[in-house]
């Protein structure tokens, strides 16, 4: 078996609350149509503050990137610009936090494996080459990248990680997720967009996994993973996209997926408990990707969730937003915070295009 012995998260220094966002929008659609229906979607959002890698989306601000008020979008080239720019120092900044919860360095831990994980750019050589020049990684270590799979996409780097662990007692398993979903913001009066450009905001989270072997040995502490369990919906499919426009990276939203996902939900945490040999009524804590408000709202309904049982998914809302894949190692970072009964159980669970369904198993051990 592997254990997570640490997670680290990392936001951009721009912070911005809703409300100042929502004064942004006003100003860059220009339209009162979608006024009207971004007020209604701010107010419900469940969220505090987003991060943005660009100082653009505060009205305060005098410094723009890439939205300055020119009629014409910025290219696809000038977003995917600014993410080469940020992305790796963010997931940096990310991989530092995990190493300092363990009380260790780069070189003195001694990473084997780099696995990074990203949908919102792309380029070659890519962030896990620069990460490995700027950290002075070993230039022999494995590494690989997993793009463009959406919000669930830290769920297959796990089980690449938990692969890893299994066959090498001695690997040291770094994945890092980054994120900077707001480069990709335009002002299109639909709903997809309406909904993206209420939710999503940047950040990143880094994952350190050993062998049970090697965190026994060293006193780690951490989340021991027990098991994975995937779905994919083909009914769903069309719910929910992320497209390559000749403008930005496009996210497809319907309306309908908290619906969909709540009609689904019962018979997933069904089918994945009896793989995983778990009944629900054995979950001590739940740790669900918050892709946003309603499918919260509509999961804690169908599966008759308490406040507490939710509470994690609705922290990292209020904090953040939704981040795509770094944000439900976001939610396992804060359970992993949080006082923990002996042999304590997290069962885990995400959403992604597809309609794809990931859910893993953990349990907390000394």
């Amino acid at each position: 078996m592997s254990k997570i012995i640490s997670i680290g998260t990392a936001v951009p220094k721009y912070g911005t609350k809703q409300i100042a966002l929502l004064d942004f929008m006003h100003t860059a659609y220009k339209d009162d149509s979608a006024s009207r229906k971004l007020k209604i979607l701010f107010h419900h959002s469940g969220i505090n503050t987003r991060y943005s890698v660009i100082p653009d989306f505060d009205t305060s601000n005098t410094e723009h990137y890439l939205f300055n008020g020119n009629p014409e979008p910025p290219t696809v080239e000038k977003r995917l610009g600014q993410y080469k720019e940020h992305a790796v120092s963010l997931a940096i900044d990310a991989i530092q936090n995990s190493l300092e919860k363990i009380n260790t360095t780069v070189s003195e831990f001694g990473i084997t494996h780099l696995i990074t994980v990203s949908c919102t750019g792309i380029y070659a050589p890519g962030i896990d080459t620069e990460i490995m020049e700027q950290l002075d990684l070993p230039n022999d270590i494995f590494h690989t990248s997993i793009n463009f799979m959406g919000c669930n996409a830290a769920f297959p780097a796990l089980k690449i990680a938990d692969m890893i662990a299994k066959t090498d007692e001695q690997a040291k398993v770094l994945i890092i997720c980054v994120e900077l979903c707001t480069i990709h913001f335009q002002p299109k009066d639909d709903h997809d967009n309406l909904l993206s450009n209420t939710i999503f905001g940047d950040g990143a989270a880094a994952v350190i996994v050993v062998s049970d072997t090697a965190a026994k040995q060293n006193h780690q502490a951490g989340l021991t993973i027990n098991g994975f369990y995937s779905l994919l919906l083909n009914k769903g499919k069309d719910l929910m996209g992320w497209n390559i426009t000749p403008i930005n990276f496009e996210m497809i939203l319907d309306a309908k997926i908290p619906e969909f996902i709540g009609e689904e939900v019962n018979e997933i945490v069904l089918k994945a408990g009896k793989k995983l040999n778990i009944k629900p009524s054995a979950i001590n804590k739940w740790a669900i990707h918050p892709g946003g408000k309603k499918i919260l709202d509509t999961i804690k309904k169908q599966l008759q969730l308490n406040d507490a049982d939710m509470q994690y998914s609705y922290n990292v809302l209020n904090e953040y937003g939704n981040m795509s894949s770094p944000t439900i190692l976001f939610v396992l970072n804060e359970i992993m915070q949080t006082e923990h009964e002996p042999n304590e159980t997290i069962f885990s669970i995400g959403f992604a295009p597809g309609l794809s369904i990931e859910t893993a198993l953990f349990t907390y051990v000394e």
